[in-house]
């Protein structure tokens, strides 16, 4: 593992989804109608996962912090709506969780 998860954002019908098809984060689908409350569960979820998928403890932190992201999401929505009236283009966004270098392997 190169300590980068590559978890993928998407809104669908009301609620903020976090998904991974990557390896070390098997499992992972965190979904809520609250952003704030999904983003933060992303490094929970990825702390579990990772210690059942994998047997050892890991602290994962998000590579932006949550304001940035919601910024880009938001400029993301609005272009979106800016561009197709239709409203069927949703954007969607790749972001890294890394390892904590401050917590390391626990």
């Amino acid at each position: 593992m190169n300590g980068i998860v590559e978890v993928t954002y998407k809104y669908i019908d009301g609620a903020h989804f976090f998904v991974s098809s990557d390896k070390a984060a098997a499992g992972l689908c965190v979904a809520t109608n609250d952003l704030f409350t999904a983003y933060n569960e992303v490094a929970l979820q990825l702390n579990a996962l990772f210690k059942f998928n994998h047997g050892q403890d890991m602290s994962f932190k998000p590579g932006v912090p949550f304001e940035t992201f919601k910024m880009y999401i938001e400029n993301a929505q609005a272009f979106a709506k800016e561009v197709d009236h239709s409203g069927m283009i949703e954007p969607s966004s790749v972001q890294p969780w890394m390892i904590d270098a401050k917590m390391g392997a626990q």
